[in-house]
């Protein structure tokens, strides 16, 4: 009879444990974007203060922006580091025509590709560019050299 009560115990724990998972699934809130993301251009980061860069690196990133003849308004940043989420979740909740991995890995999305640095990829209806941090290129004049040209064919200069 003992035995019979633990079972049913057992059971009956299995069936609300998954019913609290389904609720923490289906109570999921999607990921804060800055920008406006009209052009359906996308960073992804890890972190560097965003949705905020420190003073340094947001004075770089907007000069980056206007040379691109670009805005905030036309771009999307997703910080990974407080918004962990699958590259299918990205393009289901986003639909990005480019995502650039700032100092972010492709298998930190789930995604298992080999690219190099500074290449765009054509991966379906996306192109994908793999680029340093935002630190990094703050720190390093020929980083942000080396990346220019792709960006200029992203944003279609």
């Amino acid at each position: 009879m003992e035995k019979l009560a633990e079972a049913e115990n057992s059971l009956l724990y299995s069936f609300y444990k998954d019913e609290i998972i389904i609720a923490k699934e289906n109570s999921y809130k999607p990921p804060h974007l800055r920008g406006g993301f009209e052009r359906k251009i996308l960073f992804l980061t890890n972190g560097e203060g965003v949705p905020f860069f420190i003073p340094e690196i947001e004075t770089m990133f907007q000069r980056m922006i206007s040379n691109l003849q670009s805005n905030e308004n036309e771009i999307g940043i997703l910080n990974l580091k407080s918004n962990a989420v699958s590259f299918s979740q990205l393009k289901k909740m986003f639909q990005p025509q480019t995502i650039i991995f700032c100092g972010v890995k492709t298998a930190d999305v789930g995604l298992q590709i080999e690219a190099k640095k500074n290449h765009i990829i054509q991966m379906n209806d996306c192109k994908i560019l793999l680029a340093d941090s935002f630190a990094e290129l703050y720190k390093s004049d020929s980083k942000k050299k080396e990346i220019f040209p792709y960006l200029k064919k992203i944003f279609s200069l």
